[in-house]
């Protein structure tokens, strides 16, 4: 195993995609370094490093591909971080099956890439395919662009390998579905390193399928897009991607076609058998037509298809001191969306300098809102200031309207502050139980949702 000591090469196992680290000062990036990086080549070498660390009092923070967007790989005190990245591969093809096994190591597009070289696909695109590590999909309950048809990570684990802080290692029966209690696997999926590391998924896969078809439809409200997606499941002709865009944003696709508008665009994507999959299309646009929906051809949605996993809005706004972007991904019934969006948008005019939103991720009761905020400060302080007031705004706005203050990003150090509130005091203590148990010493990844430390 290679242990990592010297100060500039632990940099990079601090810095993720979190906004709001950018704007730290130099003394507080290296206050929060880690006392020591371990690189395990396997399994054994994982339970080694967890043992050097309870041994040495040192905290446990795992490291995957750092694609986080909330500073859940920042230590919150003395810590070994553990970098998976060389225990990667796949384990097992399981073709008869429609499953695979993988090291949680390995990355998500090298894992998609595997996979259609074979003809299969996950079917679980996030943004983060090419940044984030399958354990950090599942330490974090990410979700992909196609979730519509495949489902979100947790509809796709069957089974998990985890060392626990004792050193041991858990892992569940290998089969699609069991009625033997709790389904255990679930306490990992979204715990964000705080009650283990996961080392080895199990996913199910799908057959490429047929056909791949995309579309463009204009609305002229968020209400009637929002009230168009709730049709699409009442009709049982769900497309595998519903994205919803708020004027402001749907531009950047516009632009790709040299089309004018200034009203709400919707783009869906329909993948399935080839006899099949037209005809859904035919009846989404035939939905869309009832409630102003006017459609835009295909262009448009193959635009988005091809610059989907484009993030650069993220680093462009994130370059300087005195400016800050970030992706706030919410949740809500269908009634609760529109009003949601209201809320928040009226209580950011004069706090951003521009706001995008889309739905991207939809369910038979409701779907996401991506509120996506651009603000700038006169110096890097301020501009963190005002950051964290636009997170305070959202945050309370959503959960007035009734909604979820997270979606899939998961939690990090950005939304601890409203965690608690949002699952409830009882499941709080219930997850602290849980905690004790299994991390006598708390030393987990301390302090990840809102757990105590010792």
């Amino acid at each position: 195993m290679d242990f990592i000591t010297e100060k500039e090469a632990k940099k990079k196992y601090i810095i993720d995609w979190w906004p709001a680290i950018n704007k730290w000062p130099q003394a507080k990036l290296d206050a929060h370094l880690p006392e020591i990086v371990a690189v395990p080549k396997d399994v054994a070498e994982v339970q080694e490093a967890v043992k050097y660390a309870y041994d040495h009092n040192l905290a446990v923070v795992p490291f995957g591909g750092a694609s986080g967007v909330l500073g859940g790989i920042v230590p919150e005190k003395p810590s070994l971080t553990i970098d998976m990245q060389k225990i990667t591969g796949v384990v097992e093809f399981d073709q008869d099956n429609h499953l695979i096994t993988v090291n949680a190591g390995m990355f998500g597009r090298e894992l998609e890439d595997y996979l259609n070289e074979r003809g299969y696909t996950t079917g679980h695109y996030p943004q983060s395919i090419d940044l984030a590590t399958v354990g950090g999909l599942v330490a974090t309950k990410s979700a992909g662009t196609f979730s519509s048809k495949y489902g979100n990570i947790e509809d796709m684990l069957q089974c998990v390998e985890v060392v626990l802080p004792n050193g041991e290692i858990f892992s569940n029966r290998n089969v699609p579905r069991s009625a033997t209690g709790p389904h255990l696997p679930t306490l990992f999926i979204g715990s964000e390193g705080s009650l283990g590391i996961i080392t080895k998924v199990t996913l199910k896969v799908w057959k490429i399928p047929e056909r791949r078809e995309f579309r463009g439809i204009e609305f002229d409200t968020l209400e009637d897009a929002i009230m168009t997606a709730r049709e699409f499941y009442r009709r049982d002709i769900v497309p595998a991607v519903v994205r919803i865009y708020n004027p402001a944003e749907a531009q950047n696709l516009y632009e790709k076609i040299n089309h004018r508008s200034d009203k709400v665009l919707m783009v869906v994507g329909i993948v399935g058998a080839e006899t099949v999959a037209p005809e859904i299309m035919k009846q989404v646009l035939l939905t869309a037509e009832r409630r102003t929906g006017h459609d835009l051809g295909s262009e448009i949605g193959h635009a988005w298809e091809q610059h989907r996993y484009n993030a650069d809005w993220l680093e462009d706004g994130n370059a300087e001191d005195t400016i800050i972007a970030d992706a706030i991904e919410v949740s809500g019934n269908w009634t609760v969306l529109p009003k949601m969006y209201d809320v928040v948008s009226k209580r950011l005019e004069g706090k951003v300098d521009k706001l995008w939103a889309h739905c991207s991720h939809c369910y038979p009761s409701g779907a996401n809102i991506y509120f996506i905020i651009f603000a700038s400060g006169k110096d890097a302080a301020d501009t963190l200031n005002k950051f964290n007031e636009i997170w305070e705004i959202i945050m309370e706005g959503v959960h007035e309207a009734g909604g979820s203050g997270a979606h899939h990003h998961g939690i990090g150090r950005q939304r601890l502050p409203w965690f608690k509130e949002e699952i409830g005091a009882v499941s709080h203590e219930i997850l602290e139980k849980i905690k004790q148990d299994f991390d006598e010493k708390g030393a987990f990844n301390p302090g990840i949702l809102g757990l105590a430390t010792k």
